[in-house]
């Protein structure tokens, strides 16, 4: 989802258990990270139609035992104890719930992570989210949707843990969840 480029609530340092009372009270999405609790901003109708585009592919091509979430999925890393809202989440397999969450809302082994990059988020998707998302053992392919240009790339772990890197602008994308994202059907009439 588009986020981090709002501001900050304060400078104090909440507790996770904080940030989710905050979360359940609160008419917005926002994300957690080292005590800190950031609003996520509204994404622009391009961003929300290519993420909406991209979820359905997901839910299309979703195999037995996989279930695939847009935006408002919380995603917890527990190494790093990050929050965040991706954009779409893919898990195949059973779901594992964040043991810190009594409500159940938060998952935290995704198998697919899609963020669609915003000029707001992209160098917090690229580098310090995806820091993050290393960091989740389930994690098998994490996806990147330019708003600017049609272009799609992946990172797929591959097996040993090395990340291989694909990067896309034209023909298909096939993801590991079994999706096949045609780059110019997923661009064609985008709204500005």
């Amino acid at each position: 989802m588009c986020s981090a480029s709002a501001q900050r609530r304060s400078r104090h340092r909440y507790s996770y258990d904080e940030y989710l009372a905050y979360e359940r009270d609160s008419g917005t999405k926002h994300e957690y990270e080292d005590g800190e609790i950031t609003a996520m901003a509204g994404g622009s109708r391009r961003h929300n139609a290519l993420a909406s585009r991209i979820s359905a592919a997901l839910e299309a091509a979703r195999r037995s035992g996989c279930v695939a979430f847009q935006s408002d999925q919380r995603v917890r890393v527990l190494a790093t104890g990050k929050a965040t809202y991706p954009d779409a989440t893919m898990v195949c397999g059973p779901i594992e719930g964040d043991p810190a969450d009594p409500s159940g809302q938060t998952i935290t082994n995704p198998t697919l992570i899609v963020e669609v990059l915003s000029p707001s988020t992209e160098e917090e998707d690229r580098g310090n989210k995806w820091q993050h998302y290393q960091m989740i053992p389930a994690l098998r392919e994490y996806v990147l949707v330019s708003q600017a240009q049609s272009r799609i790339e992946c990172y797929r772990r591959l097996p040993g843990g090395v990340w291989e890197y694909r990067d896309a602008t034209e023909g298909a994308v096939m993801l590991l969840a079994g999706a096949t994202i045609e780059i110019a059907s997923l661009y064609a009439d985008l709204p500005d």
